[in-house]
């Protein structure tokens, strides 16, 4: 089955990436090509596994300006936003309503309704960061109209909660799973669905154990989030601690299922060489970088520089001012 059809207008690295593998959304093109009038080089880019790795994300794209630059800027192909739950700037400060902003934010120039009408003229994909359950309970018939909306121009739509306690955030248990899955399940079937655990900077807690791995796939199993394109969103200051563990995830995991490595905080000391361990254990098709662009650099960098050159970068900013069963 075709979850996500693209517009052959998408960028070919995108449109590499949307491709259906086993009734499981794979970023690849789900839109049949006409081989006569195909380009070669697109051509070329579709043969064998994609690398996911190369796609390219906007992080924090929570303001005007910051999309305007997002979807002009011809070198990204994923949009990232947060949604909480605040008021519009200048707008009636007692009425709140779905913004795009990160905690602890509350007011922002750009409403989830603005930002999704935007980006239907844009030939980007998106991923919601939905920060409370208020903002996903709030958002759900805002995401119904827009993809009512969603005709033949159609692009990647991933919805992201943190839906379980994680790392050095084990009093968090983030967003109520049950409202999360059961709405990805019933009510937007055309979205990749996109999880993970909170997580708070910490020396101690500091890897993603194999409780936590365990208790993410019971919820998958029982809400029935089997015909879905799903990835597991990973910090990478923990992933990098957490090889065995990811590895034996996505190893016993449906066809299809990825990990998005993500990162959002210069202070976060990253061991790319481990995560770049972890690229090589589960495959480049199988992993999205979300990452700051130094740490994004360095995972292209020589390994044994990797750790050093990401505890030096962030230190000087410091100084300068993050049903079938899923486990078969």
């Amino acid at each position: 089955m075709v979850y996500c059809a693209l517009s052959v207008s998408l960028p070919a690295v995108l449109s590499a990436l949307l491709v259906v593998n086993s009734g499981i959304f794979h970023p690849a093109m789900a839109t049949p090509v006409d081989e006569d009038t195909q380009d070669p080089s697109e051509h070329e880019e579709s043969d064998g596994p994609p690398d996911l790795t190369t796609v390219t994300f906007a992080h924090g794209t929570n303001s005007k300006q910051k999309l305007r630059d997002a979807i002009g800027n011809t070198t990204i192909e994923m949009i990232e936003a947060d949604i909480v739950m605040g008021t519009i700037t200048g707008a009636n400060k007692t009425k709140r309503i779905p913004i795009m902003a990160h905690p602890p934010a509350t007011t922002s120039d750009l409403s989830l309704e603005q930002f999704l009408k935007t980006v239907l003229e844009a030939p980007k994909g998106i991923k919601l960061d939905f920060k409370s359950s208020e903002a996903f309970e709030a958002s759900m018939d805002i995401l119904t109209n827009f993809f009512n909306d969603m005709t033949d121009e159609t692009f990647p739509v991933w919805l992201n909660a943190d839906i379980l306690p994680g790392p050095g955030a084990r009093d968090n248990p983030g967003v109520n799973a049950t409202l999360f899955l059961t709405a990805c399940a019933t009510k937007f079937p055309f979205a990749t669905v996109s999880v993970g655990w909170t997580t708070k900077w910490s020396q101690d807690d500091n890897k993603y154990l194999p409780e936590d791995i365990d208790k993410m796939t019971e919820l998958l199993n029982k809400h029935c989030v089997v015909s879905q394109p799903v990835t597991f969103a990973v910090r990478a200051a923990y992933a990098a601690n957490s090889v065995e563990a990811l590895t034996n995830l996505i190893n016993s995991s449906t066809e299809g299922t990825t990990l998005t490595i993500w990162n959002s905080s210069p202070n976060d000391i990253v061991d790319m060489e481990a995560v770049n361990s972890l690229i090589k254990a589960v495959g480049k098709d199988k992993v999205y970088l979300d990452l700051l662009p130094f740490v994004d650099s360095a995972s292209k960098s020589d390994g044994s520089q990797l750790l050093s050159k990401c505890a030096l970068v962030a230190a000087s900013m410091l100084l300068a001012f993050g049903i079938h069963s899923y486990r078969r």
